[in-house]
């Protein structure tokens, strides 16, 4: 391998490097939010997850709740600009995730089956490759 060739690998590899920790970098920062329910940017249009779940639900029985990014337009979703994954809130904990393969693939949206005990706040948390980490209006459900 010749001084030339060792020279573009190594630049190469620092594209690909650098790629791959845009994609999966840390959660440390606060997940951005709506800012204005009257004029979304353009960015919070396709970004901020969107939450389907029923108002109310009884103790202990299954109900459906579906996340989808982009509360007013799909998320693009190629393969320069991806969601790794889409999270469920309950009370802020953490209690359902689904990670997205590399490339945009995958549609940015999932459904979670969960069961509660109590009332909650759900939030949905989504993470994307190029714009970063969203949350979701905060939806409260019922329990009875």
């Amino acid at each position: 391998m010749n001084r030339r060739e060792f020279i573009s690998g190594v630049a190469a590899a620092g594209v690909v490097l650098a790629a791959s920790k845009l994609s999966t970098a840390d959660d440390k920062t606060e997940p951005l939010r709506l800012k204005s329910e009257g004029n979304p940017t353009e960015l919070e249009q396709k970004h901020v997850p969107l939450i389907m779940a029923p108002e109310k639900a009884k103790a202990g029985q299954w109900i459906d709740v579906n996340v989808k990014v982009g509360f007013m337009k799909e998320h693009p979703s190629t393969p320069e600009h991806w969601i790794t994954y889409i999270k469920l809130l309950a009370d802020d904990k953490e209690i359902a995730k689904a990670e997205y393969p590399t490339g945009g693939i995958a549609a940015g949206s999932v459904s979670f089956k969960i069961k509660l005990d109590k009332a909650v706040k759900l939030e949905a948390v989504e993470r994307c490759n190029l714009h970063g980490t969203w949350i979701s209006t905060p939806v409260k459900i019922d329990v009875s």
